[in-house]
């Protein structure tokens, strides 16, 4: 990984990734405005997502310089998604920058919080070289027990106020999302559709058998397309890297279209692929990092039996506002 720079000036380390538990506003607005207007104080870009109520907040606290920073109500899309423009925000920044994010766990599948918890763990890796500082306010009057432990093991320093001190809990970005990986993924029902693909001449077939099930399924143009190179990416893989052949299958859910490829000798060496830019994560996953950074989730796994992976695709498109 590339090493930081010094640090610019007094503060935290230049790749800071902290966890603020807050229970009212007092708590919130003791630590958010201080890490805002200190920003904008040093001239670095100071980016905000976090709930309607709190913009208000920070808004009315920051006055006339609430307009120096950037708010946005909406962000988070995917997590790989939001890993993504994160990272290349703070790299765009010169200098050292600063994030106040709050992820909106609000409504998500078990599955979805597992893979959000991912991104905050993998926060701190993919900032590391960044100069970037990220400050991540945890509700404890909303969330559950079970979301703030968790929270505890994805940063490595707490906050509280204008006070930052190391966080004992926290657990290695590498080791947090094996963790992950170790929940086994539901069996596909018993009507999905299979195609099986020996060598570089039956992907473009596969190809074919894919978009007209992304049809039918009733993805818009983009969107198919975009499946295409996640199922391309992933039947590479199995060419180039494993057996050689594998295994397509396709289902469908009132909600989204599923696409696991399946390579029977294949293996990945790392929790960590296709999460980070290959640039930061310097590892051989490109075409796993493609496969995240286009789908809605994307689920990898290993075992005896090879080597999966699961792409979803939302069947409506959830739209993306920065």
């Amino acid at each position: 990984m590339t090493e930081s720079r010094a640090s610019a000036g007094p503060g935290p380390a230049r790749h800071a990734h902290h966890l603020l538990l807050y229970g009212n506003d007092e708590q919130f607005l003791a630590a958010a405005v201080p890490f805002a207007r200190d920003g904008l104080d040093a001239r670095e870009p100071v980016f905000i997502a976090t709930t309607p109520h709190n913009t208000a907040l920070l808004r009315r606290q920051l006055a006339a310089r609430a307009d120096e920073a950037t708010f946005a109500l909406a962000w988070y899309r995917t997590p790989a998604q939001a890993l993504l423009d994160f990272h290349d925000r703070a790299r765009a920044a010169r200098g050292r920058s600063r994030v106040l994010g709050e992820t909106p766990w609000a409504g998500l599948s078990s599955a979805q919080v597992r893979e959000w918890t991912r991104y905050e763990a993998l926060l701190t890796p993919a900032l590391a070289s960044t100069g970037a500082w990220h400050l991540c306010p945890y509700d404890t009057r909303a969330l559950p027990t079970a979301l703030l432990h968790t929270a505890q093991l994805t940063h490595p320093t707490l906050t509280t106020g204008g006070e930052h001190r190391p966080n004992p809990a926290h657990v290695a970005p590498e080791d947090f999302s094996a963790a992950c990986d170790s929940v086994p993924l539901p069996a596909p029902p018993r009507d999905a559709r299979q195609f099986r693909f020996d060598g570089p001449k039956q992907v473009a077939e596969l190809r074919d058998f894919t978009a007209r099930l992304a049809r039918r399924a009733g993805l818009s143009a983009d969107r198919i397309n975009s499946l295409l190179v996640c199922v391309d990416e992933a039947a590479a893989n199995a060419v180039r890297h494993g057996a050689g052949l594998g295994r397509c299958r396709i289902w469908t859910t009132p909600g989204e279209i599923y696409c696991e490829v399946t390579d029977p000798h294949g293996t990945l060496n790392t929790a960590l692929a296709g999460y980070l830019p290959p640039s930061t994560a310097g590892l051989d996953g490109r075409g796993l990092w493609i496969i995240r950074r286009l789908s809605d989730a994307a689920d990898m796994r290993t075992t005896p039996q090879g080597t999966t992976i699961r792409i979803r695709m939302n069947r409506q498109r959830t739209r993306k506002n920065r």
